[in-house]
């Protein structure tokens, strides 16, 4: 392994961390499960897990280090695949609060290096963060959008469309949310500017969801918006299981299973038609996420 890929782990170490500061903090009783793991042949990594807590219905806070043989077509999703030996290390995080006020919440971040007789062939970042609400406030969605243009600065409206286009379920026509930014293969002749990107966009993302959860955790929720919680992260599964492509590169490459699949929600419903006969709270959520809009 080279000294600069040492040097990516590291760093996205300290951003594993500094995300787990924030948020375990909302457990006061259930003990989040702590797995720092190995795979013979493929890494490490250390996932910290929520299920059934008090304030979280399910969280996944994961690091992982990598590398392997042959890079999986989904590490970069474009025609422009060219198979190599790799180095990847990144952050996945992924929130979903008991309190349907309080939206769910995604993030990663993440860097791969590729390999031709020893040498560097090419290295990239990727990453970005999304936000899915079950209630639509208006100024959340702003808030969230105007701390993502900070953080990508000329680079958001290239990288709002990107989200757009890519949480989307093309068999339901319609978003997965209400989106944020979404980057990939961003190059650099140093690769400290990728990490102090990479830092900046787990930054907004932490001020940003820090901000929703303390305005709305302390509302009170009907057993019909909990329902339809419920089947709204059923939305969510089906991305993830059909098109997310960080799913798709943790079982190409022969992952651990337990930390690729920690995202899905463990209360969760499809129901039939369900959407036909929705309430005006939940139309207005559906009109935010039919088509994109500006929020910032």
């Amino acid at each position: 392994m080279l000294d600069k890929n040492n040097k990516a782990a590291r760093r996205f170490k300290a951003l594993h961390k500094s995300v787990m500061d924030k948020f375990l903090q909302f457990e006061t009783s259930l003990k989040p499960i702590h797995d720092k793991w190995e795979k013979p042949e493929l890494g490490e990594g250390y996932s910290v897990v929520i299920d059934g807590g008090e304030f979280f219905d399910k969280a996944g806070i994961n690091f992982s280090q990598i590398s392997g043989e042959s890079l999986p077509r989904s590490s970069v999703g474009s025609e422009n695949f060219q198979e190599a030996p790799y180095f990847a290390t990144g952050v996945s995080v992924v929130f979903h609060p008991k309190n349907p006020n309080i939206p769910t919440s995604h993030l990663n971040v993440r860097y791969f290096c590729t390999f031709k007789d020893g040498d560097v062939l090419e290295e990239w970042f990727g990453g970005g963060f999304d936000l899915t609400p079950y209630i639509l406030f208006e100024e959340d969605c702003s808030l969230w959008h105007k701390n993502a243009k900070k953080a990508s600065s000329h680079n958001y409206e290239e990288w709002k469309k990107n989200c757009d286009d890519y949480f989307y379920l093309k068999h339901r026509d319609e978003h997965r949310g209400i989106g944020g930014v979404f980057y990939e293969k961003q190059k650099y002749e140093d690769i400290g500017e990728g990490l102090n990107l990479s830092e900046k966009i787990v930054n907004a993302f932490i001020n940003s969801y820090l901000e929703i959860i303390s305005k709305r955790k302390d509302f009170k929720f009907s057993e019909r918006q909990k329902e339809f919680q419920r089947f709204r992260r059923g939305r969510y599964v089906e991305f993830n299981l059909i098109y997310d492509r960080g799913t798709l590169f943790g079982l190409q490459s022969g992952g651990r299973i337990e930390s690729i699949l920690m995202s899905l929600p463990n209360e969760v419903s499809w129901r039939y038609k369900f959407d036909e006969q929705l309430t005006d709270e939940e139309k207005e959520l559906y009109m935010a996420i039919k088509k994109s809009k500006k929020w910032a």
